[in-house]
């Protein structure tokens, strides 16, 4: 279907278009009338629709403001007093969309000021004056780049179009000038000095800048113009796999690292939809074929971060410091252009577009009385949404064959950008993480000024509390303890404008099951960004409507306190939400505080109905409550000139819960389970008979078990063989890092594995214990290596760019238990390089004393006593490396004769320096020659120090050389000073593979565990006193194996008959169980021998590794 037929079909758009109903001179008419059309609104700006009416009422206000306060004196500096600070871009920009609303009145039918010919004598000779004054072609632009190339040309664009008649032929032309001055080439970026930057425009950027060359051509009739910035646009149809764009998973990143669906995005979607409704079925219709991904974007990208019509905060980037657009107008913003979207969409695609957007235009209650209500922005001042977009909306509303959808119940791992979403009857959950790939948070312009923990695990929970995140939330909220948050409260001062704040760690990422049940992962470090030694390891289960949270491995050592927030809420006006804990109704007063001690459950009533969370704690622990009223300002986190936010103080209360790791926490731990629109009497329900099992909560592995469901998950940290035990049966296992999950139903096992580093150039191998008769379904990538008696699979995944791998297999049952038996984890070799750290050569008889360190030739040579001397750094090998090779490369640059043998040997000290001598060279450390050779010049030599480079690893890390001759012809090598031929200087090559995994330690773990002792009965066949000792888990870290019990100050003359070893002089038992998890317990006998009948009486102990 021609973009022509999908206009005709579009009921809405052809009204629209009606109005543009005479015969123009040529298509460019054609053109100019549509886009006035887009804006104005045309013969749908019908003022007896009570919504268009007070938004033409909104438009006319504030025009008549501005044209109140205009400045019309012939010898003006400014056009209006508020806005005359012209060393700043965003003047300029607010002049022109102050002068494009005025425009837009005297454009707009029902407008008070429509066709008032004062008003547009106002404007031409306001636009005059910008012109002459700023924007013109011999303007050097400054500040910021974006109001110059993007802002401004696109507003100028729009008040040409609708004050067209009122121009002249020569005024149009200075103002287009002006505008290819700024924007000659939509795909570049211009320095102010009028150069390219070295970029090319992507995203919204590029976007932008086509629509802008698009319109400009239409105004100007150049057919060239128009078609560039057509062409230009499909930049960015295409998917990515890294950077600026859309990813096959839904993913927009923009600025390189920041997750902007919400923000940049929304824009990009925006001018899209504008731009194939202008160019739909004209001369200049879309060409190529990609443009059909803008419609798989609107369902693969933007449906799952809109929830009941809000953008999801965790895809706003800096955007969540903008006073006047919350989440809901962000949102209200995203649905509009997906609403003129669906008015041009294929057959195919139409349907869903429209059902989705009336879904959200009944469930958004956040506008008032109306959907379509304007909003007061932070100046005073109402904005709302475009006519056109306002006739979309209400058309697909008013549609009795659109059919509202529900939001969709499933799970998204938007691994392009380190976002995870959650959607469940009731609530989405949304998780926000950073890596490598994309920042922590994004600051710029002078917006998101505190947002430093906002993308460091943070999560939001979306439920019925609609507007949660609105009324001032982010200036209010303490952003340093942030839900879902591992913090120690860093982050203070300006942060540096667009600077990407990345993570050290890789893995970072999960996996969905059958759509719908997640796992996701982060292993961070906050070195690299805000400079603090704060590492650990965390993971989300999202399993229905039980999100269970777990961290290990919590680490740092500034001396700081670090907390895991649970949760913080902002509450209801009155900030009286009931905090039930254990059954106990907690103080609704602001400023309690309460360290609650043993909390095994927690329920805090929502402030609207379906708004209540549970929380469950599986080992009892102890939780930090708050009730605080906080005060904050929007000027705090945006004091940017285009954004300013107010400085009207703003007050709400927040109920926080958090578990405290204390200062320089090591190996720290947590578990708790959210557990959305519970009740309190559910929530104690559940915590009474909880169906979530922790499986393993520990630096190596993080697991756990829904028994409801059936569905497990499991992360595996590091690149070594691991095994996750459901009990003392092996589970999954994982031969790389990994995120796991499956599910088994009706005699089937649904099996995802993914990638979350990124990194893996190969495969990850698993093996379930099940077993298995068919393959019903196998992702491209997936090899079943074996069905039976367990299963193994192969995921080939590099390249994969973080996706899921599913497979599906029958006829599943839990079989017998096998020892895992899958291939070895072979580290990849590396190889790194470097050049002598210092160099030298040293000649004897009267040049004993004298040093020749500072040359770049090294001398060797028998007869006039010459040696050269060279000293390696091995700083660039990391611990616990294994080094397969490390080669010391020496050029000779002259060699002066034939037949000569050069000798290497180790110098037994690296203590000597650039000043050494004949007199002081250190010693040898062997008499016997590492390799001999015969030198040519340019010819590399190659000498091999592995076992010398293994030994230094351990010691100083350094690697000295002494090259002497046994001939008396003189030859000479590159030193690191040698300047002719950088490629002679000496070098030391080294290969290694990486270490695999860091060594467990052994813990006492006696103060982790309850221990329970029964009773002795004596055994008369054997004699023997038998009993049991019961261990129990209360923390939230698990203990792994080999866990050993031992008996200290076991009573004299006693025996363990069944001990199976010692350790310190007391018997030992060796448990059979490979993992005690968090609130698990195992149970061992202990059999004595008491030939004395004795009192049997010992000191139990429990030795674990974490």
């Amino acid at each position: 279907m021609t973009h022509t037929t999908r206009l005709l079909a579009a009921g809405t758009l052809l009204l629209l278009m009606a109005s543009a109903s005479p015969v123009y001179a040529d298509n460019f008419d054609d053109l100019r009338a549509k886009w006035l059309v887009a804006l104005t609104g045309g013969s749908a700006a019908d003022p007896t629709d009570a919504d268009i009416a007070t938004q033409i009422a909104v438009i006319s206000a504030n025009a008549q403001s501005y044209s109140t306060n205009l400045i019309r004196t012939s010898d003006r500096s400014a056009l209006w007093s508020d806005q005359a600070d012209f060393s700043k871009s965003a003047t300029l920009s607010n002049n022109y969309g102050r002068l494009s609303t005025m425009a837009l009145a005297y454009s707009t039918p029902g407008s008070t000021l429509y066709q008032d010919a004062t008003l547009a004598a106002d404007i031409v000779s306001a636009l005059d004056w910008l012109n002459t004054s700023y924007y013109n072609t011999s303007t050097v632009y400054f500040d910021n780049w974006f109001h110059w190339q993007i802002a401004i040309p696109k507003t100028l664009n729009n008040i040409m179009t609708l004050m067209y008649g009122n121009l002249t032929a020569a005024q149009r032309a200075n103002y287009i000038a002006a505008i290819d001055h700024f924007v000659p080439d939509p795909t570049k970026r211009k320095k102010a000095n009028g150069d390219d930057f070295d970029l090319t425009e992507t995203g919204a950027n590029l976007i932008d800048k086509c629509m802008v060359v698009i319109v400009r051509g239409m105004l100007e009739k150049s057919p060239s113009k128009l078609i560039t910035g057509r062409d230009a646009l499909s930049g960015v149809l295409p998917y990515v796999t890294s950077g600026d764009g859309f990813y096959e998973d839904g993913s927009f990143v923009q600025h390189t690292t920041v997750a902007y669906t919400g923000g940049y995005g929304g824009s990009l979607l925006s001018a899209i939809s504008k731009m194939i409704g202008l160019l739909g079925g004209s001369a200049w219709d879309f060409s190529d074929p990609a443009i059909a991904n803008v419609y798989a974007w609107a369902n693969n990208a933007f449906r799952p971060v809109i929830y009941d019509g809000a953008a999801l905060d965790a895809v706003r980037g800096r955007n969540i410091a903008y006073e006047s657009t919350g989440d809901h107008v962000a949102g209200r913003g995203m649905v509009a252009p997906m609403a003129q979207l669906a008015l041009v969409a294929p057959a195919s695609e139409a349907p869903a577009l429209k059902a989705m957007v009336k879904g959200w235009i009944q469930r958004d209650t956040t506008f008032g009385s109306s959907y379509y209500q304007p909003t007061t922005t932070a100046g005073g001042t109402q904005t709302g949404l475009a006519i056109t977009d306002l006739a979309a909306l209400k058309s697909i509303a008013n549609d009795s064959a659109v059919t509202a959808q529900d939001e969709a119940t499933e799970a998204r791992v938007f691994a392009g950008m380190d976002r995870v979403v959650q959607r469940e009857p009731g609530h989405a959950f949304v998780l926000s993480l950073f890596s490598p790939r994309i920042s922590a948070f994004e600051y710029g312009n002078g917006e998101n000024i505190k947002g430093w923990w906002t993308g460091i695990g943070m999560t939001n929970l979306l439920n019925a509390d609609q507007t949660q995140y609105l009324g001032n939330y982010w200036p209010t909220v303490d952003m340093t303890r942030l839900p879902g948050t591992t913090t120690d409260h860093t982050g203070s001062g300006t942060p540096v404008g667009f600077k990407s704040y990345l993570n050290t760690k890789a893995w970072v990422g999960g996996t969905v099951v059958n759509g719908r049940y997640a796992v996701a992962g982060m292993n961070y470090s906050m070195s690299g960004v805000t400079g603090s030694t704060l590492t650990g390891k965390k993971s989300w289960f999202m399993f229905g409507n039980r999100i269970t949270a777990l961290g290990a491995g919590i680490t740092s050592s500034d001396n700081v306190a670090v907390e895991t927030i649970v949760e913080n809420r902002k509450l209801n006006s009155a900030g009286d939400n009931a905090l039930t804990v254990d059954g106990s109704g907690k103080s609704v007063s602001a400023g309690w505080s309460e360290s609650m001690a043993d909390v095994k459950w927690a329920h805090l009533a929502g402030s609207v109905t379906g708004a209540d969370i549970g929380y469950h704690f599986p080992v009892a622990t102890t939780v930090q409550g708050l009730r605080e009223a906080r005060t904050g300002n929007w000027y705090a986190i945006n004091n940017g000139s285009s954004s300013t936010g107010s400085t009207t103080a703003y007050t709400h209360t927040f109920l926080s819960l958090a578990l405290n790791h204390g200062s320089n926490p090591s190996g720290a731990a947590y578990a708790y389970t959210l557990l959305p629109n519970l009740s309190a009497l559910e929530t104690s329900a559940y915590a009474s008979a909880p169906t979530v099992r922790i499986l393993e909560n520990s630096s190596e592995a993080q697991a756990v078990n829904d028994t409801a469901l059936q569905v497990t998950g499991a992360n595996f940290w590091k690149n070594a063989t691991k095994t996750v035990y459901d009990g003392t049966r092996h589970l999954i296992t994982a031969n790389r890092m990994a995120s796991v999950a499956m599910q088994e139903a009706d005699g089937e096992l649904d099996v995802s594995v993914a990638d979350p580093t990124q990194t893996n150039t190969d495969t990850i191998g698993v093996e379930i214990g099940r077993s298995a008769t068919s393959v019903l379904s196998a992702d491209s990538g997936v090899t079943v290596d074996q069905l039976s008696p367990s299963v193994k699979l192969t995921v080939a995944v590099s390249g994969a760019v973080g996706k899921s791998f599913s497979v599906r297999l029958g006829g599943v049952t839990t079989g017998v238990d096998v020892t895992p038996s899958l291939p070895a984890y072979q580290a990849p070799t590396t190889s790194v390089s470097s050049t002598s750290t210092l160099d030298a050569y040293i000649r004897g008889g009267t040049y004993a004393s004298t040093a020749y360190g500072s040359n770049s030739y090294a001398v060797v040579a028998k007869a006039s006593l010459r040696k050269a001397l060279f000293q390696f750094s091995l700083s660039n090998v990391p611990d616990g490396a294994t080094i397969k090779s490390a080669q010391v490369v020496l050029t000779p640059d002259t060699v002066s004769g034939t037949g000569i043998t050069h000798r290497a040997f180790l110098l037994a000290s690296n203590s000597w320096t650039e000043s050494v001598t004949w007199n002081t060279q250190p010693a040898a450390s062997s008499t016997t020659p590492l390799t001999t050779w015969t030198p040519a010049v340019g010819t590399a030599v190659s000498i091999d120090v592995t076992s010398a480079a293994t030994a230094a690893i351990s010691v100083d890390r350094k690697l000295s050389l002494l090259v002497d001759s046994l001939s008396d012809t003189y030859a000479s090598y590159a030193t690191r000073e040698y300047t002719a031929n950088t490629a002679y200087r000496p070098t030391l090559v080294v290969t290694y593979t990486p270490a695999s995994s860091t060594t467990a330690s052994v813990i006492d773990a006696t103060a982790s565990v309850k221990i329970a002792q029964s009773g002795l009965t004596l055994d008369r066949a054997t004699q023997q006193s038998k009993g049991t000792v019961s261990f129990t888990n209360k923390t939230a870290a698990s203990l792994n194996a080999p866990l050993v019990f031992r008996l200290d100050a076991l009573s004299s003359g006693v025996t363990l008959a069944n001990a199976t070893g010692s350790q310190s002089g007391a018997p030992t038992l060796t448990l059979s169980q490979p993992t005690l998890a968090p609130g698990a317990t195992i149970t061992v006998a202990t059999n004595f021998l008491n030939p004395n009948r004795v009192a049997i009486s010992y000191v139990p102990k429990l030795f674990a590794t974490q």
